[in-house]
């Protein structure tokens, strides 16, 4: 498919040279096809990272679903959840520089109406999946009845990509003396579950156990875990 070649080669060569010294002439003649008919799938440069960034973001969301059907209580799942985005960010390493770039209204307005909407789909697939786990901890006693779905998938993921960023930062790695960023993430998901009086609480369950099924069923060839 055209459309799928064009975003193989782009996605190469924007995580090699970035957002502002991507060259369409270079990928035209990477793909053997001329500029116009690269513009005839994307009107723009920024509707082709974009395109790449939906497509990498439909990823994320294989590997949620796939994290959430993980068998055990709410909380479990949601911790695999947790898993699921470190194995993401091992994977994709420069996909968060991208995603902190679509946010800015620079960016955005330069893409067009179709690949905003295909890109909002996709994020809200993601957002469903976990926030269909906060609903089961509500309906099961988890969490507290006049919980806020909404709210508490928001706060899990300003927390994950926040700490995603911050933990990766030199400087705050130095100060904070961070060896492990990826630990940092899952430690704070497991503050901000705690603060919502989320069952099991971390000081009332196994969760080191837990977390030797989610590497075992779900994440078992993943080498960053070797040493998790």
């Amino acid at each position: 498919m055209r459309e799928e070649l064009i975003l193989d080669h782009g996605q190469r060569l924007l995580l090699r040279d970035g957002y502002q010294n991507l060259n369409l002439d270079e990928l035209a003649k990477a793909i053997e096809y001329s500029k116009g008919t690269i513009y005839l799938q994307f009107e723009t440069k920024e509707d082709l990272v974009l395109g790449i960034a939906t497509r990498v973001l439909k990823e994320r969301t294989r590997l949620f679903e796939r994290a959430a059907r993980f068998e055990g209580r709410t909380r479990e799942r949601m911790r695999a959840i947790g898993f699921a985005c470190c194995d993401f960010a091992v994977n994709h390493r420069d996909y968060f520089n991208i995603e902190m770039m679509l946010k800015s209204a620079s960016f955005w307005e330069k893409a067009s109406a179709e690949r905003r909407r295909l890109h909002g789909i996709q994020a809200g697939q993601t957002f469903q999946t976990v926030t269909g786990i906060v609903v089961d901890a509500i309906r099961v006693g988890d969490l507290p009845p006049e919980t806020r779905p909404a709210d508490v998938t928001l706060s899990l993921i300003s927390i994950t990509m926040g700490s995603h960023i911050a933990a990766m930062e030199p400087d705050i790695q130095m100060v904070c003396g961070v060896k492990d960023p990826l630990l940092v993430v899952r430690r704070n998901q497991d503050l901000v579950c705690d603060g919502w009086n989320w069952k099991p609480l971390l000081r009332d369950w196994d969760y080191a156990a837990t977390d030797r099924r989610i590497k075992a069923e779900i994440f078992p060839t993943a080498t960053w875990l070797n040493e998790a």
